[in-house]
């Protein structure tokens, strides 16, 4: 009796435990879930408007299920988008009760591991009751209460609706991003037809965007949602819907992007808002709150700025006699004012509603190639005292002279890369205020080479370019061999119109409720940003890309960078002519051109000169019309001083000459005192430096030698002056001197006449060349111009064995001078001399030079290995 008393407390307790915990479960999980029969049901709101900077209404954004929301039957839509979509997002849908209890475990784990809401494990039916019945606040929540709550949700569903109904509401229902809900909505956003007419990679497409539709975005990554498309294809493969040829010919298919007509103004910059909105506010906010957006867009020079487009790729894509068609169909602008960022023009391509260009995605936010136009970044880390001591290396300036010839550097790979200039000429000595202007290729190269990587992606980072984060680059970086968006592009270019400060491209003003109460309101303080470069340095790029006399040899005398106002501006055009661009300002206003297909299909010979650069002239035209002329403020602590053209040394005083060659030339018997002498340099220019970094050396490089008139050879000291003509000759660096041969420049006769024997000092009779830098001390005395480190050569079998040999050839470092020097190959002797036909045979072989310098010291160069395969 006394057991059966002790039974009948246990079970009363545990009958209360249990009501106790339905009650807890309840009031935790049930007590305010909605019903399923909910699910179609759906309220009014305030629709949201978006204004430009003058109050005019640009798109008016309401709630789907009240405007164009289309819902489709199942038998509507293409297989391949149903099957998509299960393998994608659940692909246990017709076996699972609503919920997948692996995957929830699955998820539970990752999370418990993580210390946090990391993975979801949500079925369709959880999505559905998610998006569909839970409240905004609670769709938002990261908990594990609001995973139960929503498995529970899904269950009830399951029992409620039939497979089929909730699969059709999902697809009717669920987010593709770009105000697009349903797979109707979706195919009309992004394909411009009806989701009947979806094909397979149309369907992969869109099935891969609602996990992430911002993130997947085609009209604005197209790279990323092609990654996306890519994955939804392998789920397809490995879940036995489609083979693995569908998948790869799915993969390479073509996709137009375009969107069915609907009136909008200014699209490419609406769609840019709402992505801004969505982030900021969630989709609720955009569709619930009735949001009044007042934006920076001028929609007048956005219009104009288009018709400009149109009209330039209309005169480019005409075909003209004996012309090849040039392959060109679109082409993007981004205005900026300089000094507060705002975005007044955002034009994505020609026409937004034209599948056949992909006219919806947005080139001013895809990531592009810049080609040259990221060179004055370059140069500004090069120029900049600060980034220089940061980074430990001494700023050079515009008139810091590098030689443009042939040169290989060496990959991390351990590949000889050899950079070509745009018309495949070398020019030698050349001044970095020329180099820039005129868009040498090598000499960019040599001096991202001297500054470092880091300093030019530290200083691209610092001006807002994102896409330089955490990717190993090469120094193909400063030609354009990293990815852009044409708004971040010309946004670093707006700090160097703003003395250097860090320009945020702003695209909202203002944002109100329905009602009127602020909601969001710009800080004036956001522009100018902080400083990031010194504003001599801004202001020096500036004036080199302003300069036309310095741009000349590359653009001619009247190129479309001139305008009727001080401008300065770059182009850039990629190798494979796939992208060109131009990005320039005035105090006024910044603006960049890209120039392309938006489905990277190269263009036929249209570069940023004859692609990009009429649209930003006729852009900065039509836009600053009436506007008065300014100029670039100069800042205080530059400096202005004479150079030598050739060499951006100090030439030497006129004054000074005349003493010193008087001096040297005559005595009391007209016999010469000197054999030769140092003159003054013929062309002579004006230039700009920071305090600081002027030149201090003299030109060394322009020489009065004296020869006898009768042998034309050097006369020596006390030959007769009767007999001798003085001649100047220029002496070029070591790296040079190979170029000047070529170029024909006259060199000095080596021996001397019989006549007028040498009675100098050894030191007179062989001046080392100039150096090019106080800092540039010769790692090898010796160093190889032919063969490139880490070369491969192959054997052709056509040719014979014989025929079949490389040039093996070094020269002297800068300083060097060379009595005799010898090659060698794998240790063994090859030639006696700087120069030799070496015969290749397979296998792998280091080349070697040695030699004797004139004070008969030994010298051994640089060491280069290379491979010849059969």
């Amino acid at each position: 009796m006394k057991h059966r008393k002790i039974l009948i407390a246990l079970a009363a307790s545990l009958i209360l435990l249990i009501t106790a915990a339905g009650v807890a479960v309840n009031r935790w999980l049930l007590v305010d879930l909605p019903h399923p029969g909910e699910l179609y049901q759906s309220t009014s709101a305030p629709s949201t408007k978006i204004f430009d900077r003058n109050g005019t209404l640009l798109y008016e954004i309401s709630d789907p299920h009240q405007g164009l929301h289309t819902p489709l039957a199942l038998s509507d839509i293409p297989r391949p988008c149903v099957e998509a979509t299960i393998a994608t997002e659940d692909a246990s849908f017709y076996r699972n009760p609503g919920v997948d209890g692996w995957a929830i475990a699955r998820a539970l784990y990752i999370n418990w591991q993580g210390g946090e809401i990391l993975s979801g494990g949500s079925t369709i039916t959880q999505q559905l009751a998610r998006n569909l019945l839970l409240s905004p606040q609670e769709r938002r929540e990261v908990s594990v209460t609001r995973k139960l709550r929503e498995a529970i949700l899904a269950w009830r569903l399951a029992r409620t609706y039939s497979k089929d109904e909730i699969l059709t509401l999902y697809l009717n229902e669920t987010y593709y991003g770009n105000l697009a809900y349903g797979l109707e909505a979706a195919s009309r956003t992004y394909f411009g037809k009806h989701a009947a007419e979806l094909d397979l990679a149309e369907c992969a497409m869109l099935a891969g965007l609602p996990q992430s539709p911002a993130n997947y975005n085609p009209l604005q990554d197209p790279a990323a949602a092609r990654t996306r498309q890519g994955v939804v294809l392998d789920l397809l493969v490995k879940h036995g819907y489609l083979s693995a040829e569908d998948a790869d010919s799915a993969r390479r298919e073509k996709l137009g992007f375009a969107a069915v007509p609907f009136p909008i103004e200014a699209p490419h910059f609406v769609m840019y808002i709402r992505g801004e909105l969505e982030r900021r506010y969630g989709l609720e906010a955009i569709y619930r709150q009735g949001l009044q957006v007042y934006t920076t867009l001028d929609l007048n020079m956005n219009n104009a700025a288009q018709q400009i487009i149109r009209y330039r790729l209309a005169e480019l894509t005409q075909q003209r006699d004996g012309e090849p068609p040039k392959h060109v169909r679109n082409a993007a602008v981004t205005v900026l004012n300089p000094r507060t960022g705002e975005i007044l023009a955002m034009v994505g391509s020609p026409d937004y509603f034209d599948p056949r260009i992909d006219g919806a995605v947005n080139a001013t936010m895809a990531t592009r190639q810049p080609g040259s136009s990221i060179k004055p970044l370059t140069y500004a880390a090069a120029f900049d005292p600060a980034i220089a001591a940061a980074h430990g290396y001494e700023p050079l300036t515009p008139a810091s002279m590098l030689v443009d010839v042939r040169t290989a550097f060496v990959t991390k790979e351990g590949q000889p890369y050899v950079p070509q200039n745009y018309d495949h000429l070398w020019r030698g000595p050349v001044l970095l205020r020329q180099s820039l202007a005129s868009s040498y290729n090598l000499i960019a190269v040599k001096v991202l080479d001297y500054v470092g990587l880091d300093a030019l992606t530290d200083l691209a980072r610092a001006l807002g370019i994102t896409t330089f984060d955490n990717k190993e680059f090469g120094l193909a970086l400063t030609l354009g061999g990293g990815e852009v968006r044409l708004v971040e592009l010309t946004a670093a270019y707006a700090a160097l119109a703003a003395e250097g400060r860090r320009i945020e491209p702003v695209a909202i003003s203002r944002i109100t409720d329905h009602a009127g109460a602020l909601i969001y309101q710009q800080p004036p303080s956001l522009n100018p940003g902080p400083p990031v470069l010194d504003p001599r340095t801004a202001y020096l790029i500036t004036n080199i890309l302003s300069d036309n006399y310095a741009r000349r040899s590359t653009f001619g005398a009247g190129s479309p960078l001139q305008l009727n106002r001080p401008a300065a501006a770059k182009t850039g055009t990629t190798q494979d002519w796939r992208d060109n661009w131009t990005v320039g300002y005035t105090p006024d206003l910044v603006v960049g051109v890209w120039v392309g297909n938006a489905d990277n299909e190269p263009m036929r010979h249209v570069s940023g000169v004859t692609g990009a650069a009429p649209i930003w002239r006729d852009v900065m035209n039509e836009l600053l019309k009436g506007k008065p002329a300014r100029d670039f403020p100069r800042p205080a602590g530059l400096a202005d001083k004479e150079v030598c053209t050739d060499n951006g040394l100090v030439p030497i005083e006129s004054s000074q000459f005349s003493a010193l060659s008087s001096q040297l030339i005559q005595n009391s018997e007209l016999k010469i005192q000197n054999s030769q002498f140092p003159t003054r340099c013929p062309h002579t220019l004006t230039e700009i430096f920071i305090d600081g970094t002027e030149p201090r050396r003299f030109d060394d490089w322009h020489t009065a030698i004296a020869l006898d008139r009768r042998t034309g050879l050097r006369a020596g000291i006390g030959c007769p002056l009767e007999q001798v003509s003085y001649v100047t000759f220029t002496r070029y660096p070591a790296e040079a001197q190979a170029w000047a041969r070529k170029q024909g420049v006259p060199e000095p006769p080596a021996d001397y006449s019989p006549l007028c024997p040498n009675t100098e000092p050894a030191s007179q009779l062989h001046p080392s060349s100039p150096s090019l830098h106080p800092s540039s001390f010769p790692l090898h005395p010796l160093i190889f111009t032919s063969p490139d480190q880490g070369s491969v050569f192959r054997l052709v079998p056509n040719i014979p064995a014989d025929k079949q040999k490389i040039r093996v050839s070094v020269r002297p470092a800068e300083g060097v001078q060379v009595r005799q020097v010898s090659l060698r190959v794998n240790g063994q002797p090859l030639a006696d001399g700087p120069e030799a036909l070496w015969q290749m045979r397979p296998g792998e072989y280091t080349f070697e030079a040695v030699g004797v310098d004139a004070a008969g010291q030994p010298l051994t160069g640089q060491r280069v290995t290379v491979r010849v395969v059969e």
